[in-house]
């Protein structure tokens, strides 16, 4: 894919990425017509070709050697009046007009010659970090005198180490020309799209008018960038999400590296509050980032430290009252800044590729505590666990889950996965096939945050669902003003239509509860029952044998 030329472009802004792939190139180097005829050089290539260049280079090109499809091609010719052998390098454009890049290799009095490689990256055949920078500063000296405007917006995969360790180096090469199509079809009208480093890339946009125009591009590009990507020789869609960053000229300066330099500073800082985000350059992002990597490095240390933890929140039956479950909420003992909420932290772990270990440190915990339970002859309790979408997307999760079954000595059928809706829809089909396999070991399955991802009935019925669960915005508004309830009702309608067990979260108060009763909803928990306790606490609790909901009744 060589992606230098915007064919969506207008042909003012094709005609100056052209001028700049030729002036930014330390060799010679042509664009010719399919037929070989030259449409514009750099002086390098007009000095060694000389005054008929045009008609040597159609001559040149004979034999084996066309100009059509996607070939790549070189040969040596000896047609240059200092009758010297040149071998030329070939790269088709893949514009409309079947245009080819020519570039002279092993020219003799010629010095500082650079590899194409140096223009063009080789993966992705994008531009890359020095072409970029080139064409930013003539935008740049364009708008010197003007009120122009140049923005440059930095695209970074999230996650990708943990892409690479998952399923291998050419995998994450097909994501990164994936990612590279993605974004090139995402944009129109910009001059350059470009590839910084190995999973960051680049567009940079003239004269937009307004800030929403700017929020608009990056808005469509990481939504366009993440969507999941079936990689040759996987089984299973690969999930890919993207960040951005922001910089603008003459608002952030007008030094090319400076601004290439604050848009992926942005980037860090959008990550730092989670990902699948962008944020514009300010003075404070280069804290941000700074403060993002010392984050991660804690983290990585509270892995290996035992610094994570879970506390249980009780499940309570609306009909009995009685403790039937709890939920494993996973907690962070900073030693630098004390106790940490998953919201502050689950994001960075996806980012930095440390979900593997860190969701399976809660199962397997969950599952050794189940079996102390079981051993200790406490009533029965089911216990659930949340699992991600990048946990669903591994193919090695099923068999992962069988090992801690089965070295834990649990009973399957006391553990409960709690999957985002989202989750489940994203790669029906896959996910499917890994939940019933899950489900065939006796895992109870529940739908998380139920009503949030437009899951229809058809759906449903497909999915090897034993329960759902009501989102908590939903329980929430069950008693705001200018409310009926209606679609926590309705969810527990559709669960219960479909055999479902339906269970409440983030119950918050008494109007709540009894609404949730009088709704014939299963199970609910929250804050009005009880918090999320330290494992001490939940077991007194249990074995106090309290009925939390009568009590409320």
């Amino acid at each position: 894919m060589m992606a230098l030329v915007d064919e969506t472009k207008p042909k003012k802004d094709a005609a100056a990425f052209e001028e700049a792939l030729l002036r930014a190139a330390a060799r010679p180097l042509a664009i010719v017509d399919g037929k070989g005829r030259i449409l514009s050089a750099n002086d390098l290539m007009n000095t060694l070709l000389g005054p008929s260049a045009s008609q040597i280079l159609g001559d040149c090109f004979v034999g084996d050697v066309i100009f059509s499809g996607n070939k790549k091609s070189s040969l040596e010719t000896a047609v240059f009046s200092s009758g010297e052998s040149v071998r030329l390098q070939l790269e088709p454009l893949n514009d409309r007009q079947g245009r080819w890049l020519v570039i002279a290799e092993n020219v003799s009095g010629v010095t500082g010659l650079r590899s194409a490689s140096e223009l063009i990256d080789p993966l992705t055949g994008l531009a890359n970090r020095p072409l970029v920078l080139t064409q930013i500063k003539h935008m740049l000296d364009d708008i010197s005198d003007t009120d122009g405007s140049v923005t440059v917006m930095c695209i970074d995969l999230d996650g990708f180490d943990f892409i690479n360790k998952t399923y291998g180096r050419p995998v994450g090469d097909s994501v990164l020309i994936e990612a590279a199509a993605r974004i090139a079809r995402g944009v129109r009208g910009s001059n350059v799209i470009g590839r910084l480093m190995e999973d960051c890339f680049v567009v940079v946009v003239p004269a937009l008018s307004s800030l929403e125009q700017i929020n608009a591009i990056a808005q469509r590009l990481i939504s366009t960038v993440s969507r999941p990507f079936q990689a040759p020789g996987v089984a299973d869609p690969v999930i890919i999400s993207a960040s951005g960053g922001i910089a603008m000229a003459p608002e952030n300066g007008l030094d090319a590296e400076s601004l290439v330099q604050f848009a992926e500073t942005a980037v860090g800082a959008a990550k730092s509050g989670g990902y699948g985000t962008y944020q514009f350059y300010t003075s404070s992002s280069g804290g941000e980032i700074r403060e993002r990597r010392t984050r991660i490095s804690r983290l990585n240390r509270a892995i290996e430290s035992d610094e994570l933890f879970l506390h249980y929140q009780p499940k309570v039956s609306l009909a009995s009252g009685d403790i039937v479950g709890a939920e494993a909420l996973l907690r962070w003992q900073d030693p630098s800044s004390g106790l940490v909420m998953p919201t502050d932290f689950i994001p960075l772990a996806e980012d930095a590729g440390l979900m593997d270990p860190i969701g399976r440190m809660v199962i397997e915990t969950s599952c050794r505590m189940l079996k102390k339970w079981q051993g200790e002859g406490m009533p029965f309790l089911r216990l659930a666990a949340n699992v991600s979408a990048r946990q669903l997307a591994r193919r090695s999760f099923f068999e992962e889950l069988q090992e801690i079954l089965a070295e834990t000595g649990v009973e399957p059928d006391s553990l409960e996965l709690e999957i985002t809706e989202s989750a489940i829809l994203d790669n029906a089909e896959d996910v499917i096939r890994t939940l019933r396999d899950v489900r065939s070991l006796g895992v109870h399955l529940t739908a998380d945050d139920f009503g949030t991802g437009y899951a229809s009935l058809s759906y449903l019925r497909d999915f090897p669902l034993d329960g759902i669960k009501i989102d908590v915005t939903f329980v929430g508004d069950i008693d705001a003003p200018d409310s009926d309830g209606g679609l926590a009702a309705a969810v527990v309608a559709v669960g219960h239509s479909l055999g479902m067990n339906v269970v409440a979260e983030g119950c918050e108060t008494r109007t709540q509860l009894d609404f949730l009763r009088w709704r014939s909803c299963d199970e609910v928990q929250g804050y009005y029952l009880s918090p999320p306790l330290p494992v001490e606490e939940f077991e007194a609790l249990v074995l106090s044998g309290r009925r939390l909901g009568a009590e409320h009744a």
